[in-house]
């Protein structure tokens, strides 16, 4: 399965209570594994968590720690992270992202995996690669020792395994922002923002289309509300004008049926929409 990364950046950012409405580990759990999977089916690129309140920093640490988890290839957990991890109690219940370089339905020769860098040798590096055995990679690159690497299969018999020079989607990155403000602020130059709210402009796919050479000439990043309060309320009470610091605040869900829409269901839908135009 060879699928791509963007053409176009596509980062999501949305409030570190993502996970104050469940009581217990599990059903956050529960919880960061549905996010997880719409984030891979989608193929963001960074996943942005930004802190809306002081109780929600020991849930940022969590989600990240948790979404990190499940972008690892499953064969490398259990050298990337060590055991009793109390973040990860409910591992077993997160669903897989399968993603293309975590060797679903592998060995195969071409496929590319991601690696494990065990140590450095003179002709390049030992690997683990989920294949039965740690491999050599030769390649003249300085890799260090624990870093994640691309691998591709380029031979099964003999085994040979050659460093990966693709754009396959691997997964997304975690980072942690201090506050709604600070995001907005840190990304206003880099980003095309779109911020999501029922009081925004109802999302017209054909504007979408007409911006897409601006969009992609950035990057788009996508910022969502907490499960408590939307971004208007969120800016209000971080001191800040929400309008003045994106560029489009847009209502991805209009008409919606139900009196609220969950953090999950709004990032859905409105990555439904924009994946039909951003490549």
């Amino acid at each position: 399965m060879y699928i791509r990364k963007r053409y176009c950046r596509l980062d999501v950012a949305l409030a570190s209570s993502y996970t104050l409405t469940e009581q217990s580990l599990l059903l956050k759990s529960v919880k960061i594994g549905i996010l997880g999977r719409v984030l891979s089916v989608f193929r963001v690129d960074n996943v942005l968590l930004y802190v809306d309140r002081a109780e929600a920093w020991r849930e940022a640490s969590l989600i990240k720690r948790v979404l990190e988890y499940m972008v690892t290839a499953p064969y490398l957990r259990r050298y990337v992270y060590p055991p009793h991890v109390p973040e990860l109690r409910y591992a077993g219940v997160l669903p897989p992202l399968q993603l293309p370089t975590h060797g679903v339905g592998g060995p195969r020769e071409g496929e590319v995996r991601e690696a494990l860098v065990l140590r450095p040798v003179k002709q390049g590096v030992i690997v683990e690669a989920g294949l039965g055995r740690p491999v050599l990679v030769k390649n003249n690159k300085a890799y260090r020792r624990g870093q994640r690497v691309l691998v591709e299969i380029k031979s099964l018999n003999p085994l040979v395994i050659v460093p990966a020079e693709t754009d396959i989607y691997s997964g997304f990155r975690v980072r942690v922002e201090n506050s709604l403000r600070s995001l907005i602020q840190r990304h206003r130059k880099t980003h095309y923002i779109i911020a999501t709210s029922r009081k925004g402009e109802v999302i017209d796919f054909n504007k979408l289309r007409e911006n897409k050479d601006t969009m992609c000439r950035k990057g788009v990043l996508v910022v969502f509300g907490s499960p408590d309060k939307g971004l208007f309320e969120l800016a209000r009470q971080e001191g800040f004008e929400l309008e003045g610091g994106v560029d489009e605040v847009l209502n991805t869900i209009p008409s919606q049926g139900t009196r609220t829409v969950r953090v999950e269901e709004a990032i859905t839908a409105t990555l439904s929409i924009l994946n039909l135009v951003l490549e």
